[in-house]
């Protein structure tokens, strides 16, 4: 149903699009470029240019932080070597030997299922 909305949405969007032709195109784009060429709207893309390094900067910082509380919030321990092998607490993944399940417990924290 979903699809079927869309084809005709798309259909009638082309023969509406089609019938408005090339002449109504070329107003839509006149009107485009005159306002990307006005001086105001130049002067605030520049403001922006200007300012897109710092925010970037800020966001880079925030970003690192915030990464950093997460790692700390993580409890479990995993590794991954270069060879395939992979561990963490309940247990490893060697590609030689196969997999190895710690069954003394279930996962970190070693809680017994009931």
């Amino acid at each position: 149903m979903n699809k079927l909305l869309l084809l005709v949405g798309a259909g009638v969007g082309y023969v509406l699009g089609a019938r408005a032709g090339r002449e109504r195109y070329d107003q839509i784009a006149d009107q485009a470029n005159k306002l990307w060429t006005d001086p105001r709207v130049q002067t605030k893309v520049e403001e922006v240019k200007t300012k897109a390094p710092e925010v970037a900067h800020t966001l880079g910082d925030q970003a690192k932080a915030k990464a950093t509380e997460v790692k700390a919030k993580v409890s479990g321990h995993e590794t991954t070597g270069t060879s395939g092998t992979y561990s963490n607490e309940t247990g490893s993944v060697d590609p030689t030997t196969g997999p190895q399940v710690d069954s003394s417990s279930f996962g970190p924290g070693g809680d017994k299922l009931p």
